[in-house]
């Protein structure tokens, strides 16, 4: 769009594409929308939602489809999950009062900060220490985004980074941090230490919370190495198959969930035995509740394999944008 070229309307199919995707989401609307979103999917009246997968040779295709009540919206994602990561797809968004199409919105960028909005909702909501020790195993969007939402809580008192990439972990750091060594987040106040890690043992032995943002098939993190108190907040099983959690992990653990009926087929929770399902609680019904957890005395686990009520409260964000804010957006009828 050059200067020539009229203003639009504001009517027709969006076109939101990765920059504006960055551009217009924020960290409080994000967090907010999340911790709305997962309490109305742990409800009873919650609307239906649709998740499933198709694997082909070395990814899978999630497609999942939810809807909100408030704001009126129905999204449809497709990712494609590469096995060695880097998430790429689209997310249709409906409009269901009027009956119609209103976006289509690249979903990289937004898949990897909705995941990391959840991640961070949960820490806040189940660990109770201040300032702990966050371990992060992984270095792509996922832990990048992660890294930044707790940040702007001002939650991590110290950060450390593993990823199988040295050379993606010391890029990490070296983002989030300073000349001095320190990292300071745009509305946190203070520094937050980062440091990369060679091994996993290394990262999060005595860390308070371990956050896992990996696509790996294997267990990495293994419970000898788990700090008694942690709270594991693990994001990256999301496909069957995938598993980051050791054995004895979720048997020691006390588990957190943020769908269960999709944890239980395709999370780490997929490898609980079927009688053992009922240990499972949804976040959202945590959150409902006030956010208060009893005290829990040894091991936590959070199993997140994402939400498309999430999908869909977060499109929601960004179609409702007044259309004076807007600029540069592209439409499908241009």
């Amino acid at each position: 769009m050059n200067e020539n070229t009229p203003a639009h309307n504001g009517t027709g199919v969006q076109v939101w594409r990765r920059s504006d995707v960055r551009a217009f989401l924020t960290w409080p609307k994000l967090l907010e929308v999340a911790e709305e979103a997962l309490v109305a999917v742990s409800s009873p009246s919650a609307l239906p939602a649709v998740s499933t997968q198709l694997l082909v040779p070395g990814a899978s295709l999630h497609l999942k489809a939810g809807a909100l009540l408030e704001p009126p919206v129905i999204s449809v994602k497709a990712n494609l999950r590469p096995d060695s990561g880097s998430a790429s797809g689209a997310v249709l968004v409906f409009d269901y009062e009027g009956q119609q199409l209103r976006a289509i919105v690249a979903s990289g960028d937004l898949t990897a900060m909705r995941t990391a909005a959840i991640a961070a909702v949960a820490t806040r909501t189940l660990v109770a220490k201040k300032t702990p020790v966050v371990a992060i195993l992984g270095a792509g969007p996922v832990a990048r985004y992660t890294d930044e939402a707790l940040a702007y809580l001002g939650i991590p008192g110290e950060v450390r980074i593993w990823s199988r990439s040295p050379e993606r972990a010391a890029d990490l750091v070296a983002a989030a941090t300073g000349a001095d060594g320190v990292a300071s987040a745009v509305g946190v106040s203070g520094t937050v230490g980062h440091r990369a890690y060679a091994t996993v043992a290394e990262a999060v032995a005595g860390a308070d919370v371990v956050v896992t943002c990996t696509p790996s098939r294997t267990p990495i993190v293994q419970r000898a190495d788990l700090a008694p108190h942690a709270v594991v907040i693990a994001m990256g099983a999301d496909g069957a198959g995938k598993r980051e959690l050791g054995e004895g992990i979720l048997d020691a653990a006390t588990l957190f969930v943020d769908v269960a009926r999709d944890a239980l087929r395709v999370g780490e929770c997929e490898f609980l035995p079927e009688e053992q399902a009922g240990r499972v609680t949804e976040l959202g019904a945590v959150l409902a509740g006030g956010g208060a957890v009893a005290q829990v005395d040894g091991l936590v686990v959070f199993d997140s394999v994402g939400s498309s009520a999430v999908d869909a409260a977060v499109v929601g964000l960004l179609v409702g944008q007044p259309n004076d804010d807007r600029g540069g957006l592209l439409y499908l009828n241009d």
